[in-house]
């Protein structure tokens, strides 16, 4: 795919199948992107965690493997490209602040889908 269109339309569908599952895992979006580096395609989302914690490797392989799982089902991009869940320490533009987060009352968001129990999800099939 190619043009800022294109671009545009695959950042907004990534964004809408990651923002569900940073807030039920309690975490918020920084800044999602679909772009060419060195003739190589990557999307990419940085992320930080609710409570102000850092972000960890275990936390982006996390969101990795679920979010990983969902593009595979949706498989809205024609071209090959890599998956990156980055903290805020890997943007280029120290400008960016998080997106508006809404106060929780400490239960877990969802993504509409019914669950047995509150903990976080995991890289189980769907």
């Amino acid at each position: 795919m190619k043009g800022s269109q294109d671009t545009d339309r695959i950042t907004e569908r990534f964004e809408k199948l990651l923002l569900p599952v940073l807030e039920k895992n309690e975490y918020g979006l920084i800044k999602a992107e679909y772009v060419t580096e060195s003739g190589n395609r990557f999307l990419r989302a940085y992320i930080v965690r609710k409570d102000g914690g850092d972000i960890g490797i275990n936390d982006c392989a996390l969101v990795s493997r679920i979010i990983s799982k969902k593009l595979d089902k949706e498989d809205f991009i024609d071209e090959e490209y890599t998956l990156e869940i980055c903290s805020k320490g890997f943007i280029d533009d120290p400008q960016t602040e998080p997106d508006e987060t809404p106060e929780t009352d400490g239960t877990p968001e969802t993504d509409g889908t019914p669950e047995t129990d509150s903990t976080p999800e995991t890289d189980e099939a769907d």
